[in-house]
């Protein structure tokens, strides 16, 4: 059986609906996962909702509260959605605490770093530190083109699942993981110096990215990370299955 993967949907907060693009439920499925959409719900659902899943994918989005970190709002912060922010620190505390496989793309990664303790630069154009150029993370090209580079630690799960140290990605962001929360490291860096990639020192399977693979899916690269998803969902799904009680 297909192990259930919950994929957060993003809130118009305006008009109250809840939409997700379709490359993260193709990748999940095409991966041999089934899509199950969260729409905006009650924190407080975090946990039922959780023990029926498999595995959990936090997907791109508005930039989230400051206050989740301790800060006030920078000038160039963008729209924040206080609602779905506090679903999914709740859905992905919950999915680390019973070790359940987490996922996170863009602000995916961000609300899983800020969930651990972590912290994020709320504007990487104007609060990059030591003055450094800065590339662009927010690509003139077609979104699923990879424009520029990012260099993967040697010594990580994510370098192993993607099979290369060195990838081209596309880029629609501009905030980025500062601090790593606790348990978690970078494990990928453009060259000027912001955090592409975080994953879990314990968890089995506790990863994120800045960019968007749900929109390269012809990657033979990008589609690894959905595989690898979803096979570690696997495993998470079989723990639940018990035997039958013999009748005899």
């Amino acid at each position: 059986m297909r192990p259930v993967i919950g994929i957060t949907c993003d809130y118009d907060w305006e008009t109250g609906d809840s939409r997700l693009r379709p490359g993260y439920f193709e990748g999940i499925y095409r991966s041999g996962g089934l899509p199950f959409l969260i729409p905006a719900l009650d924190p407080a659902a975090a946990g039922p909702v959780m023990a029926r899943l498999d595995g959990l994918l936090l997907t791109g989005g508005q930039d989230p509260d400051p206050r989740w970190f301790g800060e006030e709002p920078h000038p160039a912060i963008g729209n924040v959605n206080p609602c779905r922010d506090r679903l999914e620190l709740a859905l992905a505390r919950e999915a680390d605490a019973g070790d359940i496989p987490v996922f996170g793309i863009c602000r995916g990664i961000q609300m899983m770093n800020i969930a651990m303790g972590g912290d994020i630069w709320q504007d990487i154009y104007t609060q990059a530190e030591d003055g450094k150029p800065l590339l662009c993370h927010q690509q003139p090209a077609p979104k699923w083109y990879g424009f520029h580079e990012v260099r993967i630690f040697e010594e990580s799960a994510l370098r192993r699942i993607l099979g290369t140290g060195q990838v081209r990605v596309n880029s629609f962001h501009h905030q980025a993981v500062r601090h790593p929360g606790k348990g978690l490291h970078a494990v990928a860096h453009t060259s000027d110096g912001i955090i592409e990639a975080i994953e879990s020192e314990i968890h089995p399977f506790f990863i994120g990215v800045q960019w968007h693979p749900e929109r390269m899916l012809e990657d033979p690269v990008m589609i690894r990370l959905f595989e690898a998803f979803v096979k570690a969902a696997a495993v998470q799904a079989s723990r639940k299955i018990r035997p039958a009680k013999s009748c005899g």
